[in-house]
């Protein structure tokens, strides 16, 4: 049918009249209300910890495939009964059907985040409800969760938000694709082409990209979009396909039912995700939503189900952030039990939401004839929450400088002097309770305490596998022994040390260091990107060829002691692991080089900036015991011994953080770990004249 457009009420006039025109008002289905409800509790599940529902997550992608059939149904709907598509009236209606609850739960969330989370989080926070209110915060998660330093952060309370992006994005393209289809192509059918063109290529996309770069198709809206798009497609074919026997839509809704609920529970944090596993929920949405042109179904159209459908949305914005900051209002570690009543208590306040904000405030956009007013009210919350939002950063600071001034950790003599001094600080500061207000480097700054050549890029993220050759010349770069430091961030925690040992040696130092890939020639799966992490083997292969090139005198290597599972050699875990180090540190002793162990540090239970922050008079309650501080001690012993047999030396710097009284998270006045694990530059710099002996390298 000939098309004719305007700006903002465009005219499409579809290429055969229709003699049966829909209204733009959908009829209430009570089968797609219950499948909300469904979908909601398996997120609700998963986020509470229940194990039998460890791919909860899959609620997310039901929801994607319901919003794509609603909104597309929507629009098509418009266009079949008045031929006009009012663009500017439904990014309005939809301003008014999202905003307020949504703007609510942010503003909300920043003043509980501000009084009770741990304040050197807050600024990250406050920049998620930036986010969250510009419906990107997909894109903020997907860049940020290819940062390995950031895992031991505390999740943030908005994070949940990104789903909302996603469908956001896809809000923002459908209608304007209906547009520009129709009036550059004048055929309706063209649509239903072009969406099933980038439906099918979304899903390419996200199959490929799921198995280079997980975290990005998790989080990306070119690779979920597929999900709205079956949705979009569904609702432009249900109209005119044939209505099923009620016992085949029962069978088909059953079976729909199935592949989701099959799919929340054979699925796990480990399952590479979205890719081709999304299939099975997204294929079961659409299959219950088919069967529902038919019959309802008593499941889903039971009162309980509907009840809790209408106020998904609103569960789904509360139910994270109550689950995340509940544990810190109670000052307590959350089991399943009291999840669940968080859970319970975030429904209570969904009920609330529903009541008082979302249904009048959605209703009262559809009553209202024109849009302008509705797109104000939309500006005007988005506004209010982008306000809020860089506010909170400046409220009355909540970081703790602490009452007393501590004195500095001086260590003088040799290095058994040295640890014998350590020792009874380390001893001391676990009778400390109090923060000191001269602490170094100081919680606001801890997170970014990273050494330098996680700026200069001899430290390589996930994806790199070289280094410059300027990371060839740390420490005297005159000096006429060359020296290596290789492994993970564990090892990259001792550039500091290492350089100043360099220069007061006058040895010229090469730093080799990337996240998350030990020295040890093993393949391990990595949880971040969900798959084989070969770019941790082809960076070890090529650091390897590299000091084999150097010659150097002296290579430390040093790495996290719990790296994974090995996945490849034979025996236990432990032997794997043994072998691995083996492989790789005869491989470098080939070099010439002498080759020294330097076992792993302690680790404390918490995050200690996040930990300190909210309890600055009980500072022990941040410490750990030694046990708790010594990971996988049996496979530690194990490559220390294998380190002895070839010929290395062993150094274990368990006795510099741990002493008969535990490990403390403060020494002096200085911090000791600036995240859940690794330690500051201030306390490594302290230990380097220790090391400097242990090494026994002249």
């Amino acid at each position: 049918m000939p098309l004719a457009s305007t700006v903002l009420g465009t005219t499409l006039s579809p290429e055969k009249i229709d003699p049966h025109p829909r209204t733009a008002r959908p009829e209430f289905r009570p089968d797609i209300e219950g499948l909300r409800a469904v979908a909601i509790i398996l997120v609700v599940l998963y986020h509470c910890g229940i194990n039998a529902f460890s791919g909860g997550y899959i609620g997310v992608d039901v929801f994607f495939v319901i919003s794509g059939f609603l909104i597309t149904g929507h629009l098509a709907r418009e266009v079949e009964a008045t031929g006009r598509l009012h663009i500017g009236r439904f990014y309005a209606r939809r301003a008014m059907r999202l905003l307020p609850a949504a703007t609510v739960t942010i503003v909300a969330t920043l003043l509980a985040a501000w009084w009770w989370l741990p304040s050197v989080r807050l600024k990250d926070i406050a920049t998620d409800g930036l986010a969250a209110t510009g419906y990107v915060l997909n894109y903020r998660l997907a860049a940020n969760g290819t940062e390995y330093s950031g895992e031991g952060n505390l999740a943030s309370p908005l994070q949940h938000f990104w789903s909302l992006g996603v469908e956001e994005q896809f809000y923002l393209v459908i209608p304007l694709l209906l547009v520009a289809t129709a009036v550059l192509l004048r055929r309706k059918a063209i649509f239903i082409g072009v969406t099933a063109l980038i439906t099918a290529a979304s899903f390419a996309w996200s199959v490929a990209s799921t198995g280079s770069n997980g975290v990005w198709a998790y989080f990306g809206a070119p690779t979920r979009a597929w999900e709205l798009g079956v949705g979009a497609l569904l609702a432009l074919a249900l109209p005119y396909a044939p209505r099923l026997p009620d016992a085949l839509a029962s069978l088909l809704r059953l079976g729909g039912l199935a592949a989701i609920v099959a799919a929340a529970v054979m699925f796990d944090d480990r399952t590479s995700f979205p890719g081709y596993h999304a299939a099975l929920p997204v294929f079961g949405a659409f299959a219950v939503i088919a069967a529902g042109k038919a019959t309802s179904g008593r499941l889903l159209s039971h009162g309980v189900m509907k009840a809790i459908g209408a106020r998904s949305y609103s569960w789904y914005l509360w139910h994270w952030p109550v689950l995340l900051i509940a544990p810190f209002v109670m000052d307590e570690k959350f089991g399943i039990g009291q999840n669940l009543a968080a859970a319970g208590f975030a429904y209570l306040l969904a009920v609330l939401s529903f009541a008082m904000i979302e249904r009048p405030l959605h209703e009262l956009g559809r009553e209202r004839e024109g849009w302008g007013r509705n797109a104000l009210t939309g500006v005007g919350l988005m506004a209010a929450a982008v306000v809020f939002s860089l506010l909170v950063p400046v409220f009355p600071d909540r970081t703790p400088t602490g009452t007393v001034t501590a004195g500095s950790l001086k260590l003088t003599g040799n290095a058994t002097a040295r640890e014998k001094q350590l020792e009874k600080k380390l001893n001391a500061a676990m009778e400390n309770d109090e923060l000191p207000k001269n602490l170094t480097p100081s919680l606001k700054k801890a997170s970014q305490d990273l050494p330098p050549v996680y700026y200069n890029g001899c430290h390589r993220e996930l994806d790199g596998v070289t280094a410059p050759k300027s990371c060839e010349a740390f420490g005297d770069a005159k000096g006429k022994k060359q020296v290596v430091l290789i492994g993970d961030s564990h090892a990259a925690q001792w550039w500091p040390a290492m350089d100043q040992i360099a220069q007061e040696r006058k040895w010229r130092l090469a730093s080799f260091t990337k996240s998350a890939c030990t020295a040890a020639d093993v393949t391990i799966y990595l949880e971040l990107v969900k798959r084989n992490y070969n770019e941790c083997i082809e960076w070890r292969k090529n650091m390897i060829a590299r000091i084999q090139q150097l010659k150097p005198a002296l290579v430390v290597m040093s790495a996290n002691a719990d790296g994974g599972e090995a996945l490849n050699g034979e025996g236990s875990q432990d032997e794997r692991w043994v072998e691995g180090w083996r492989r790789s540190a005869e491989a470098i002793q080939k070099s010439g080089a002498k080759v020294v162990y330097l076992d792993d540090s302690a680790w404390p239970a918490v995050n200690v900036p996040e930990c300190l922050s909210t309890k600055p008079t009980e500072i022990s309650e941040c410490a750990a015991t030694e046990r708790q501080a010594t990971t996988a001690p049996e496979r530690r012993q194990m490559i220390k011994d294998m380190f002895q047999d070839i010929g290395g030396t062993v150094v274990d710097p368990m006795p510099w953080f741990c002493a008969s009284k535990g490990c403390p998270a403060v020494v002096g006045n200085v911090l000791v770990y600036h995240d859940d694990s690794h330690v500051t530059q201030a306390y490594t710099r302290t230990l380097a004249p220790i090391l400097a002996e242990r090494l026994k390298l002249k």
